[in-house]
């Protein structure tokens, strides 16, 4: 169901998709308010500002990797979407080197070796492409902040000379004119209520980074925050600018997390675990393990082999000797070959951590068939791609407590599908509470901010400000 999929995605803490709608809703309620309070000069200024910069920070990294994958890395002859962690864990590479073997396509297989081979290259190479693409991101937002400071001030000048070319008609021409004169006179009172009319409006129209997108996006993020606040053009603005970043960093990058753990921690105690992703909590293949019993001995199973690493992990610190390097190795050794194992693609963990991507798996099919979801998934294991330990153990335990709970209930199904509805419900309800407070709570926040230091009011201060220097410029040519 597309509701699944849905919540799958925005569930995912990996997955960018949230992070790109939770800043679309920043940026339209920051201009909204932008509108607001210094009308269309400000609304463009922020519009340019707050899309132009999201065009940037979603589109620059994907973009400058792929430009690195097609030109440096053909001109080096490797594949880069092998994962280079895989040439630092010698028991997963040599467990998908003879995996890759089996596979009907033998040109993975000899990719995989060629990129063994030259791993040194490979991994500067992907150094290399992490560089440049943050690097050039941020170069190009650098630009556009450039860009768009110049054409706020020539939209601010150019509606200055207008008022003021208005203004200087007025006083030579309409003003001295022998009827404008007789009507003043005789409409006295009319000109006193509204000598105070305006014309506003007149005129204007690293480690674990590098591997995570999302902790890749937020270098990019702080970079840019850094480039906003030092490119502030007032102090106002560098104030609004820090409320502005800091609780879109925060929202971004830790509140969503730790929100959607703490509602899972209060599902789980009215006895719903809802930590799997909703496909994989819909899923017939989980409702049919749960009822035959399938589920436990394959939890059991996964998990006597996860905690055989863990084990070894804890020995090989505690005493660093060649005897716990070899336990560890031999740990580590099992659990892949079991993952691998084509005999095993039928385990309940296995299959859910597939489901939700802690196993990535071979997708044929070109970039836009991928996007559209047209691609054909052939459901089995990459080899190019790395399997996190930790992420195999959260799977298994995640079923684990599903199962203990679910077993309690004659009606299974019944069960699965209220634990489905309240993981949509958490997902729902957490990026409620993120929009909420980025689209309306931090611009409105901006907004009372600049108010109290402007002496109640909200117009653009930078548009004031330029607005000063061109008066005092314009003074000058009179004088």
């Amino acid at each position: 169901m597309l509701i699944n999929k849905i919540t799958s995605t925005f569930g995912d803490h990996s997955n960018l998709l949230p992070l790109f709608t939770k800043d679309v809703v920043n940026s339209t309620g920051m201009t909204a308010f932008s509108y607001d309070a210094g009308g269309k000069i400000e609304a463009k200024d922020r519009f340019i500002d707050e899309f132009g910069t999201q065009a940037i920070w979603m589109g620059g990294l994907p973009f400058f990797k792929w430009a690195f994958d097609n030109s440096v890395y053909k001109l080096a002859k490797l594949n880069p979407d092998v994962d280079v962690r895989l040439l630092k864990d010698k028991e997963q590479l040599s467990v998908a080197q003879n995996y890759a073997k089996t596979l009907t396509d033998k040109n993975i297989s000899k990719t995989l070796d060629n990129v063994v081979k030259n791993s040194k290259k490979a991994q500067c190479l992907f150094l290399g492409k992490f560089a440049a693409a943050t690097a050039l991101t941020l170069a190009s937002f650098f630009t556009l902040v450039k860009v768009k400071q110049h054409y706020t001030k020539k939209e601010i000048e150019k509606q200055f000379w207008a008022k003021k070319s208005e203004q200087h008609f007025y006083n030579h021409n309409v003003a001295q004119s022998p009827a404008f004169k007789a009507f003043r006179q005789d409409n006295g009172q009319l000109q006193n209520q509204n000598k105070n009319l305006s014309f506003k409006g007149l005129g204007s129209a690293l480690g674990g980074f590098m591997f995570d997108p999302v902790k890749n996006l937020f270098i990019v993020d702080a970079g840019i925050t850094g480039e906003r606040l030092i490119a502030s053009r007032t102090k106002t603005e560098f104030a609004e600018t820090a409320i502005k970043e800091g609780s879109l960093l925060f929202f971004l990058y830790v509140a969503g997390r730790y929100v959607q753990q703490g509602i899972e921690k209060i599902s789980e105690k009215f006895g719903k675990p809802i930590e799997l992703h909703a496909e994989v909590l819909s899923s017939g293949y989980m409702k049919d393990a749960i009822s035959t019993g399938k589920a436990a001995e394959d939890v059991k199973t996964v998990k006597h082999l996860t905690d055989a690493v863990k084990t070894a992990k804890e020995n090989l610190k505690t005493n660093n000797t060649d005897a716990n390097k070899a336990a560890l190795s031999n740990a580590k050794k099992a659990l892949y070959e079991f993952i691998y194992d084509a005999k095993n693609q039928d385990n309940t963990v296995i299959k859910a951590a597939k489901h939700s991507g802690a196993i990535k798996t071979i997708v044929n099919g070109s970039w836009v068939e991928k996007l559209t979801g047209k691609a054909v998934n052939t459901h089995k294991i990459d080899p190019y791609q790395f399997i996190s330990t930790s992420g195999i153990d959260d799977c298994a335990n995640n079923i684990d407590k599903l199962y203990k709970q679910a077993i309690k209930h004659t009606d299974i199904e019944n069960f699965l599908k209220k634990c489905r509805n309240m993981k949509i419900g958490s997902v729902a309800a957490n990026m409620g509470i993120t929009c909420l407070f980025l689209g309306l709570i931090v611009p409105y926040s901006m907004m009372k901010y600049r108010q109290n230091h402007q002496n109640g009011k909200k117009e653009f201060h930078v548009q004031s400000e330029i607005e000063k220097q061109l008066e005092q410029s314009f003074k000058g040519r009179i004088a």
